[in-house]
């Protein structure tokens, strides 16, 4: 564990923040699973750190009841049910037992700050259940807030977006996803529409975060060297949700 790794999980359960370590994928999982108690179900948010650590197989392997909005669409289902279907899965998620996602940055200083489209990702970290598990990799850890915002405004989304765009997804009609940059536009199809900062652990739930010691979903500082930075693009890209 380095001198950033332990700071960051020490400011974090002066929140009163669950901090926890994991060296690897297989600890990570292990970590995961001793939070979910026998019988309960686990709602999804949306994360590719989270299917680069195959923690959803896991799960189902262990016989955990997963309510995920997220899984592709059947062959037999039209689109017009397919999407009717998400919303209601992503409202579940929300009234879950247990909520399990990602974060886009988390602060030296022990803040998780996120953005999201719809809100149901955000909301299901710090509402509606008496468990949330936010897991992040060594790479979302940032300075402090300005960075944090500056890292997910010019980095994180507009990365996101093209990337998923590029493999067929729904082509967001923002400026990002032509440029790869962010304009801060007013778009109506802009995908950063809800910022939210959690400083402390929630009134009525459990906060934990995982902090794994690899590099997972997006985030980098661009004074890494080029090949870190072509590796966590390169893995993100094997592993991103296309959302229809």
């Amino acid at each position: 564990m380095n001198n950033q790794i332990e700071a960051t999980l020490s400011a974090l359960r002066k929140r009163h923040i669950n901090g926890i370590f994991a060296q690897d994928r297989a600890e990570a999982n292990q970590k995961i699973l001793s939070l979910i108690p026998p019988d309960l179900t686990v709602g999804i948010g949306d994360s590719t750190s989270m299917r680069q650590l195959g923690t959803l197989e896991v799960l189902r392997e262990k016989g955990i009841r997963i309510i995920n909005p997220f899984e592709h669409k059947g062959e037999d289902m039209d689109m017009a049910e397919f999407r009717r279907q998400r919303e209601r899965l992503r409202k579940e998620t929300i009234r879950c037992d247990v909520f399990l996602t990602g974060t886009n940055a988390l602060t030296e200083d022990g803040k998780l700050v996120n953005v999201d489209a719809v809100g149901n990702r955000v909301a299901g970290m710090f509402w509606g259940h008496p468990v949330s598990i936010v897991i992040a990799g060594r790479n979302k850890i940032v300075p402090d807030l300005d960075e944090a915002f500056l890292r997910i405004r010019r980095i994180i989304a507009p990365t996101h977006f093209h990337i998923r765009a590029s493999l067929g997804g729904r082509k967001r009609e923002t400026p990002c996803v032509t440029t790869g940059e962010c304009s801060d536009c007013q778009a109506k199809d802009r995908g950063c529409n809800i910022f939210t900062v959690i400083e402390g652990r929630p009134g009525q739930t459990q906060l934990n975060v995982i902090l794994i010691n690899q590099d997972l979903g997006l985030g980098w500082d661009p004074d890494w060297s080029p090949e870190r930075i072509a590796e966590i693009r390169s893995h993100y890209q094997k592993m991103v949700s296309v959302p229809i």
